[in-house]
């Protein structure tokens, strides 16, 4: 592993000058920093630096005060009973019940974000390819693989919908800037025959999901 540089043009930062860093979910110093770059140690004055050998891909980096460090969240009155997600650094903290207007963690955050849990669900029209003389809407389709497309996103899930019965599989994006795919061994749908021939694309995590498209492979069973 090497030390790990932030390159920030202009930062104005000092050395010695805490911050908290996103994607580890904790409070580093500056230091060894010039205008346009810094390292970062562990503890005020420490000559040890952060060592880093993974990309990253997304994350913040901002100047906090030490002592907001908080295991407590309060100010939750209105949501008295409920359960809350809470978030931090891009992280799930976990699912947890407000108690006298409050919800306690089990590490120290920094910075977090507190919400109601909700659904996120994504169905497709009807599957139809144009032909001379007729449509596929009305003939039987099987779905063998689907593969959506997604920019932005973490998670998910996709399937298809029966009788009201979701039959999905998890998508396991992985954010990026860039749009991507579900992967290779992640593509099969579970079977079944419809004429509709719906894709569903769910989401129940506090994380961002964007759907750009579906590809779908199918065969048509009957002709009507």
């Amino acid at each position: 592993m090497s030390d790990l540089s932030i390159y920030i043009p202009l930062h104005g930062y000092s050395n010695d000058d805490p911050v908290y860093v996103s994607w580890l979910n904790d409070i580093y110093y500056v230091a060894d920093k010039n205008d346009y770059e810094f390292k970062l140690v562990t503890s005020l004055g420490g000559t040890t630096y952060l060592q880093w050998s993974e990309d990253i891909t997304s994350g913040y980096i901002r100047e906090v005060d030490s002592a907001t460090a908080a295991l407590t969240v309060s100010g939750l009155d209105h949501l008295e009973g409920e359960g809350v997600y809470v978030t931090s650094g891009g992280r799930t903290i976990g699912l947890f019940t407000v108690v006298s207007g409050s919800v306690s963690v089990p590490s120290f955050i920094f910075t977090y974000q507190v919400g109601l849990p909700y659904k996120m669900k994504i169905r497709t029209m009807r599957l139809s390819v144009p032909q001379q003389d007729s449509t596929l809407q009305t003939r039987i389709k099987r779905i063998h693989s689907t593969v959506v497309r997604y920019l932005r996103s973490r998670l998910g899930k996709a399937g298809q919908e029966y009788d009201s019965v979701e039959y999905l599989q998890d998508i396991e994006a992985e954010f990026s800037t860039e749009s991507a795919d579900t992967p290779e061994n992640n593509r099969l749908t579970t079977g079944g025959f419809t004429e509709d021939a719906y894709t569903v694309i769910t989401s129940d995590d506090p994380v961002p999901f964007t759907v750009l498209s579906t590809i779908v492979s199918f065969e048509v069973e009957e002709q009507r």
